[in-house]
């Protein structure tokens, strides 16, 4: 139903077309009176007025997929509010924050203005921007602004017309530059692959001037192509490989000489407690870790949970002063190692390691 107008004292603010609005493809125009909504799907919808003073509450975000988002409060007529959700989506180098700071500063400074002077007042949506069944094709809304049309001037903002047909005289230049290009094509063939005698008697002397260049090309190009692979084989055998056999060292985890030390050694993820009776530590993580037991002369327990189905290897060990004292080994998927470590002087009898298999692991 046609393209926004604006009035004879209106002038554009501020104009996009790549938002969404409520998952609707839109273009929006903000201007010194209104803010103008177009429905980018369906060209025969008439654009949404939004009126400043039924701007309630104006709201800046992010969505899940990290695209800017400016939040609309509509106040109707019915006392309710409804949000309208613009959103600017963004590509990988396209960062559009700053264009809807820009809109939100704007919408803000001119609801402000006007509420001020004429307090809040509904507004009226239609279909698409709530909900409800749209107008059919070439069906108008009964309201009055045709019969205010003559206060608009200026040309639709964002007209929406069919490609202009071609002009017929373009099209005969072009078919007549085709057919120009065709004859002289056909007679240059002509005159190289015609035979001699179609010439003249004395046309002899032409296939062997033609004849002769293939032949010295050919010649010419022969050495060329012969010397590349001989001098490649005399620079292949370099010891590249060499280079390429050192391998990466491990970094090593060392344990420090003074206090008591508990490490986990697993690739995969793990969540553990460590610690003594009444102080024990949650922990998680993954790799080879260390982590620092403040305890002296009592019992220190460690226990790790496995979190996957890998049959990895999985190592605890308890250290007191830069000594092992004691330590566990699982490969058991889902499994839970305890290890225990009596640092009393002098030593009760030795600990023993415990390893708890859970369901998930005998199924597999």
């Amino acid at each position: 139903m046609g393209s926004p107008y604006l009035n004879s004292n209106e002038t554009i603010v501020l104009s996009t077309h790549n938002v969404v609005i409520n998952t609707i493809p839109a273009e929006a125009i903000l201007t010194n009176q209104r803010l103008i909504l177009v429905d980018a799907r369906n060209t025969q919808l008439r654009p949404q007025d939004i009126p400043f003073t039924a701007l309630e509450t104006i709201t800046i975000g992010d969505n899940t997929a990290m695209d800017p988002v400016l939040s609309l409060s509509i106040v109707l007529r019915d006392e309710s509010r409804h949000t309208l959700g613009i959103t600017f989506p963004q590509g990988p180098k396209a960062k559009r924050v700053g264009e809807r700071d820009e809109w939100a500063t704007r919408l803000k400074e001119a609801s402000v203005g006007a509420q001020q002077e004429d307090g809040v007042k509904p507004a009226d949506l239609e279909p698409p921007w709530v909900a409800g069944d749209l107008p059919e094709d070439g069906e108008k809304p009964a309201d009055d602004k045709e019969a205010r049309e003559e206060k608009y001037y200026n040309p639709p903002l964002m007209p929406r017309k069919p490609r202009a047909a071609p002009v017929k005289g373009n099209r005969m230049i072009v078919a007549a530059g085709l057919v120009i290009i065709l004859i002289i094509a056909a007679v240059i063939g002509i005159w190289f692959y015609a035979p001699p005698s179609t010439w003249s008697s004395g046309a002899a002397p032409v296939p062997t001037v033609t004849a002769t260049p293939p032949v010295t090309a050919v010649i010419t190009e022969t050495p060329v192509v012969t010397e590349v692979p001989t001098t490649q084989p005399t620079e292949t055998p370099t010891p590249a490989q060499v280079v390429t056999a050192a391998t990466t060292p491990v970094p090593q985890v060392l344990i420090p000489e003074t206090g008591v030390w508990v490490r986990i050694e697993y690739t995969g993820n793990y969540t553990a407690s460590i610690g003594t009776s009444g102080a024990m530590r949650e922990i998680s993580g993954s790799g080879t870790q260390v982590y620092q037991v403040p305890a002296k002369d009592i019992i220190v327990d460690a226990s790790v949970d496995k979190l996957d189905d890998s049959g990895t290897l999985l190592t605890v060990s308890i250290y007191s002063n830069g000594k092992l004292v004691n330590s566990g080994t699982t490969t058991s998927p889902h499994a839970t190692l305890d290890v225990h470590a009596d640092l009393r002087t002098p030593a009760p009898t030795p600990t023993v390691t415990k390893i708890v298999v859970t369901a998930a692991s005998k199924s597999g």
